[in-house]
């Protein structure tokens, strides 16, 4: 099919638009050519696949995401090392996906358990106990059975990184807030929910102490995580460990 510039020029005007910026409202101008114009879509579609990205769209918003595999924008810990410099180490890039997955967990709707449905923000003291929490059972159930091994999970070494190496965090003398050292367990989550903050999917208020979903992270959880194996699996074993159920029922 063959293309006027005109049409190859908003193309290409919108998917810079949504590679600099992820995510775009549908009532932006830009945006709604999308949906309106089929040679445009096609276009965006092309460029995305190309560059090994997926654009969807959603009843409010156009989001562009890197696929899984063969993406020249997958994140690979070198990248993130070098982004987010306090994942020093690469479990502290595991501690840091597990801290953003029991977060996920807390905040899904397609959960039903725990206080979100009622409040989805969630404070950071209540984050930090229910991380606590978990890989306390996890790490019990490991001494008892080949439970990291099972769901690859590198429970004895984040273990040991939350518990031992990282300490309490203590508020700001202005009683606005608490440290952001990496060292300490709030500050380590405000770090690990970077990569949500940025992508504009949270807003993250650690002066007031609490964390809230934006209806975007919604809508990724609904078009792309939701029904995939690894992350049902994931949600899973965290639903059954704050349900305080044996890990033989995964």
């Amino acid at each position: 099919m063959s293309y006027v510039s005109e049409d190859i020029r908003l193309a290409s005007e919108l998917f810079f638009h949504l590679l600099n910026n992820r995510i775009l409202p549908l009532s932006d101008t830009l945006a709604s050519h999308y949906n309106e114009n089929n040679e445009v879509g096609e276009i965006v579609n092309t460029m995305a696949k190309e560059a090994g990205l997926h654009v969807f769209g959603t009843r409010e918003n156009l989001h562009l995401v890197a696929e899984k595999e063969n993406s020249i924008f997958a994140t690979t810990y070198t990248q993130m090392k070098e982004k987010y410099t306090r994942l020093i180490r690469k479990r502290y890039f595991h501690l840091a996906n597990i801290i953003i997955s029991i977060y996920l967990a807390e905040i899904d709707r397609s959960n039903n358990f725990s206080f979100r449905i009622e409040d989805a923000s969630i404070s950071y003291s209540k984050l930090e106990g229910i991380i606590t929490e978990i890989l306390n059972s996890w790490k019990n159930r490991n001494e008892e059975e080949d439970f990291s091994e099972e769901f690859a999970l590198a429970i004895d070494e984040i273990y040991s990184l939350w518990t031992v190496e990282m300490s309490h965090s203590k508020p700001k003398k202005d009683g606005r807030g608490f440290s952001l050292s990496s060292q300490t367990r709030l500050g380590f989550i405000n770090e690990a929910l970077k990569p949500l903050e940025q992508e504009k999917l949270i807003i993250n208020l650690p002066e007031e102490s609490r964390i809230i979903p934006r209806q975007e992270l919604y809508e990724r959880l609904d078009y792309l995580y939701h029904g995939g194996d690894r992350y049902e699996e994931i949600m899973e074993i965290i639903k059954i460990t704050r349900e305080g159920r044996d890990a033989e029922t995964i």
